[in-house]
């Protein structure tokens, strides 16, 4: 039977698990997790609250090629856009971040007008990246039981777990860019104003680079990871995502001997490679 894709709609409610310790990882940790932080951290409320998952992934999804998904996500895309247009300071909730960006707009520090299109840039680009991510952690080391056995043994390896996890599945497939003067690459002629895709997950698993790259390994520590991108260009909210997935790790590796999981789920994307759905069916204590 065909199945029906469930972006941006909004997450089914928690059933009740089969089988005791069993759970539907994705709608119950990966995306839960993240709507959770992100929107006590900009202090969203309400109706906004309860659209974060839907304009966060339309947010993404507006990102790629001009095809029937782009065209489908446009309008819920335009929803997120006129809220932050419009949103004030008394619209979110006193002592989050949201507030603390109009009181820094109200000082002069960022220029006025745009707190809102800072909370744009949060919400668009802080939700299904990181859902992306906490569902790969989940799916990688019920694939690698031993790896999770060497981050219990070892906690301190829980950043270099995460940076692993991004290496080997990078959350965000391709970045667009635009050439800005006649280039060569590997030989290769780009000219200047070609459109070129950047391919975090291709560079990601460079054997040139990397040893071994198609290994999951733990210990490898690849700080220099494609995922979040580079230099001026690298994502700014990846603080706030690792807080979120060394969370995520150092839980799991604390308190979870194995996980068993079922098949995942995927559904196509623009821009993100995540799972939709992932169930656990057994949770073996550590």
């Amino acid at each position: 039977m065909k199945r029906t894709p469930r972006k941006n709609n909004v997450p089914r409610v928690a059933r009740e698990s089969p089988i005791p310790g069993s759970f539907e990882a994705i709608d119950a940790l990966a995306r839960a997790f993240p709507l959770e932080v992100v929107a006590d951290l900009i202090g969203f409320t309400g109706e906004v609250r309860a659209n974060m998952l839907r304009w966060g992934q339309a947010a993404m999804e507006v990102l790629g090629p001009l095809n029937q998904r782009t065209a489908e996500n446009f309008p819920v895309a335009g929803e997120l856009y006129a809220w932050c247009s419009q949103v004030k300071a008394e619209d979110l909730a006193e002592g989050s971040v949201g507030r603390g960006i109009f009181d820094a707009e109200a000082r002069g520090a960022i220029p006025q007008g745009t707190a809102g299109h800072i909370i744009h840039q949060y919400l668009g680009a802080g939700v299904d990246t990181t859902i992306a991510a906490i569902g790969n952690i989940v799916a990688l080391f019920a694939r690698h039981p031993d790896q999770l056995a060497l981050v219990r043994q070892d906690p301190a390896l829980v950043p270099a777990a995460f940076n692993e996890v991004l290496r080997y599945w990078a959350p965000v497939r391709a970045w667009g860019r635009r050439v800005t003067k006649d280039v060569t690459v590997a030989g290769a002629e780009i000219p200047a104003g070609a459109q070129v895709a950047v391919l975090f997950g291709a560079g990601n698993r460079d054997p040139r680079h990397y040893e071994n790259p198609d290994a999951f390994l733990v210990e490898r520590n690849p700080a220099d990871h494609l995922s979040f991108g580079y230099g001026p260009h690298g994502c700014a909210g990846q603080g706030l995502a690792r807080l979120e997935a060394h969370a995520v790790i150092d839980a799991l590796a604390r308190r979870v001997g194995r996980l068993v999981t079922g098949p995942e789920v995927r559904v196509p994307s623009n821009t993100t490679r995540s799972i939709d759905e992932l169930p656990v069916l057994e949770v073996i204590p550590a």
